[in-house]
């Protein structure tokens, strides 16, 4: 059961300095093709936090080449801050106006980009894998509002995700291959979250977590299948989602617009914009998390795995 305590930071539930909470929340301004991440990873332990703007458009994925990002790393943590209510030295400032349901965010690093941002749930947050004082929760909503960026303002409509998790989490992982995707109309009529992982051996990329989304309730997946087409650089192009329900199979399939190639911890991803069709002609945007564990990417690319 997830309440408005899973926004704050969690007591660590052991004293290993890897102990770490992040929050996330995406946003986009699909017909441009512009997408973008803000991004907090807590160390409480260590005590101290990092904050990450990213914006991406079409043709533009590597950092050097970002119309916008920036990194602020081994912050001293604020007194009183928390995921969801802080006001940053990065600049980002993040506020719970009604907890798990509508956050108000904004971002500042005149001249190049002004962030002011109001996301509202479409859905409950669920809960993945949560128990023993551990956990991550995954949320459909509606953003709106402006990004300006180089002077030139945006109008920001669209459906994204945010997600919030508390864990260790050790630079040391060598073997993650993890698909995380999601897409979903801006009336809650319909929409689907999955989060899906290879073994360590290689074989199928299958669901380990998931629902679907209709007229706003949240319906369990019982299985599923995910399947990346690369181009020649290894990059994700399109995707193809199997969905098990009780009483049936969803599919999706995704064309990707714009990709980030992030380097993030311990992490390599690619965080593609994706516009998604369903079987019977549903179409939505959203995006697909292409994770990778960077020893187990690079053997990916030299064709060591496939």
């Amino acid at each position: 059961m997830l309440t408005a305590a899973d926004d704050r930071l969690h007591p660590p539930v052991t004293d290993d300095p890897w102990w770490t909470e992040t929050a996330w929340f995406g946003f986009a301004v699909p017909e441009a093709g512009i997408c973008g991440s803000l991004y907090q990873i807590y160390r409480t332990n260590q005590g101290v936090m990092a904050t990450a703007v990213y914006v991406w458009e079409p043709g533009r994925e590597d950092l050097r080449e970002l119309p916008y990002y920036r990194t602020w790393w081994h912050l001293p943590i604020p007194d009183g801050a928390h995921p969801c209510d802080n006001e940053l030295p990065s600049g980002l400032s993040v506020r719970a106006e009604e907890p798990l349901s509508t956050y108000r965010l904004r971002y500042e690093d005149d001249p190049e980009i002004s962030l002011d941002l109001r996301w509202e749930a479409l859905a409950p947050p669920q809960p993945l894998h949560v128990s023993n004082g551990m956990g991550h929760l995954d949320q459909l909503g509606r953003v709106t509002g402006t990004l300006t960026l180089h002077g030139t303002a945006h109008e920001v409509d669209c459906v994204e995700m945010r997600d919030r998790s508390w864990t260790p989490r050790r630079e040391t992982t060598a073997r993650t291959r993890r698909g995380y995707l999601y897409g979903a109309l801006a009336d809650g009529s319909r929409g689907f979250f999955a989060a899906t992982n290879v073994g360590p051996e290689g074989g199928r990329d299958e669901l380990v977590g998931g629902w679907v989304l209709h007229e706003g309730e949240i319906v369990p997946v019982t299985g599923g299948e995910r399947r990346v087409h690369r181009d020649a650089a290894h990059r994700p192009a399109a995707v193809e989602l199997d969905l098990e329900l009780d009483g049936g199979t969803e599919t999706w399939t995704g064309t990707v617009h714009s990709r980030l190639a992030l380097p993030t911890t311990p992490y390599f991803a690619w965080m593609s914009l994706t516009e998604w069709t369903s079987g019977d002609g549903v179409r939505c945007w959203g995006e697909d998390h292409d994770s990778w564990s960077p020893a187990r990417w690079r053997a990916f690319c030299r064709g060591d795995e496939r």
